[in-house]
């Protein structure tokens, strides 16, 4: 049988994060998130620093750290109100 510990599973088509050539992911900086894609990134980077090595996941975190996804969803949210909009919390 098969050992599957020693192979690297990555998520094979990333929504929100570009490969890069070191094998980490850059994240792409949208000027306006929902809430919905502002969940939907953040559990894509749990997943893709849970498939990292323990030494890769610092270096992923400090290139997430450059890019919040909260504070764009924030932004988008007071942007709707600033217009009226009824769906804006």
């Amino acid at each position: 049988m098969k050992s599957h510990l020693a192979e690297d599973i990555r998520i094979a088509n990333a929504r929100f994060h570009l490969p890069t050539r070191d094998g980490l992911y850059a994240p792409i900086a949208f000027i306006f998130v929902t809430e919905r894609m502002r969940d939907d990134i953040l559990h894509e980077r749990e997943l893709l620093l849970a498939s990292l090595a323990p030494a890769q996941r610092a270096r992923q975190a400090r290139l997430f750290a450059r890019y919040d996804p909260t504070v764009g969803a924030a932004a988008f949210r007071d942007l709707l109100s600033l217009y009226g909009n009824p769906f804006a919390r």
